[in-house]
C-alpha cells in the first residue's frame, strides 16, 4: 500500500484558471517549489519535510499538470506560468518568499524572480539551462497511458533509474488518473507530449540581471551539461553550484535526502 505524508489541498484561481497547492507544513518565509514538465507537485514530497524545518513548504501543480486547470487556448509559454506563480505568492500572504525550481519549474521561478526581485529572497535552480538547441517539438517518446498501476511504476522506474521506491509509487499513483477502458493516463495535458514550449526560452539576460543569492544544483547523470550550470553560477555573480551525484535530471525524484539537505543549507541561511 503506498501512503503519502500528511498534506494541506489548496486551490486559488488566477485569470479563470483553477489552481492546485500542495501544502507540505513549516512556518515562516514560504518556500514555493515547482516542477518540470513530465512532473507535478508531488516530485517535493520526500523533500518537503526536511524543507520544512526553514520554512513553510508549498508546492504548485502548474497550469496543464496535476488537479490544476488546463487553459483552452493552450498558453503554456513560460511568462504564463510565471503570472501563476505571481497569483500563488500574493493568496500565500507573503512580502517575500524562496524559490525552488526542478526544470522547467526553474525557469519560471527565474522569470519571476527577475520581473519581481523585491519579492524573492533566494533562488534554487535545480537542474536546468536558461536556453536550449532543440525545438519546442523535438521530443522523446513518452507513453499516454497505462493498463496497470504496475506499468506506471515501471515507467516511472525508468525514467528515474535511482529513485527510491517510495517516490517510485507516488509519482505513478499521483501522476496518473483512471480513464477509458480502464487505462491510467497520465495527469497533464496531452499538448505535452507534441510540445515543449520552453524550448523557445533564452533567459540568459535575466539571469545575469539577479542580485539576490542564487543556488544551482545539478544531477551528475543528467543531460544538462555539467559546463552550462557552472557558466550559470559565475554569471550570477552571486551562484554557487552543487552537484548531486547517482542523479539524473529529475533530483528531487531520484536524490531527495541530498537535495534536500542542500537546500536547507541553502534557505536557513542568513539574509
Amino acid at each position: 500500500m503506498t501512503e503519502t505524508r500528511s498534506v494541506r489541498h489548496s486551490f486559488l484561481t488566477n485569470n479563470g484558471l483553477r489552481l492546485h497547492l500542495l501544502e507540505y507544513g513549516g512556518s515562516g518565509r514560504p518556500i514555493v517549489c515547482l516542477h518540470g514538465v513530465t512532473g507535478h507537485a508531488w516530485v517535493w514530497h520526500d523533500v518537503a519535510p526536511d524543507l520544512a524545518t526553514v520554512g513553510r513548504v508549498v508546492s504548485l501543480d502548474m497550469r496543464g499538470f496535476g488537479d490544476s486547470q488546463w487553459p483552452a487556448g493552450g498558453e503554456y509559454r513560460t511568462e504564463d506560468h510565471a503570472g501563476d506563480l505571481a497569483a500563488t505568492i500574493d493568496a500565500l500572504g507573503a512580502d517575500r518568499v524562496d524559490l525552488a525550481g526542478s526544470s522547467w519549474g526553474a525557469l519560471v521561478a527565474l522569470a519571476y524572480a527577475a520581473g519581481n526581485p523585491e519579492r524573492v529572497n533566494r533562488l534554487a535552480v535545480v537542474d536546468m539551462q536558461p536556453s536550449f538547441t532543440q525545438s519546442e517539438t523535438d521530443l522523446f517518446p513518452r507513453p499516454r497511458s497505462f493498463a496497470t498501476d504496475e506499468e506506471a511504476r515501471a515507467s516511472e522506474r525508468q525514467a528515474n533509474p535511482n529513485a527510491p521506491e517510495d517516490m517510485i509509487e507516488i509519482m505513478a499513483a499521483m501522476g496518473t488518473r483512471p480513464g477509458l477502458d480502464g487505462q491510467l493516463f497520465r495527469k497533464h495535458d496531452p499538448v505535452f507530449f507534441e510540445r515543449w514550449p520552453f524550448r523557445s526560452d533564452d533567459r540568459w539576460e535575466e539571469l545575469r540581471s539577479l542580485r539576490l543569492p542564487v543556488l544551482m544544483v545539478h544531477g551528475e547523470q543528467s543531460f544538462v551539461q555539467a559546463e552550462v550550470m557552472e557558466r550559470m553560477a559565475k554569471e550570477t555573480g552571486a551562484g554557487r553550484l552543487v552537484h548531486i551525484q547517482n542523479s539524473g535530471h529529475v533530483v528531487p525524484v531520484e536524490q531527495p535526502t541530498e537535495l534536500a539537505k542542500v537546500l536547507v543549507d541553502f534557505f536557513g541561511g542568513e539574509d
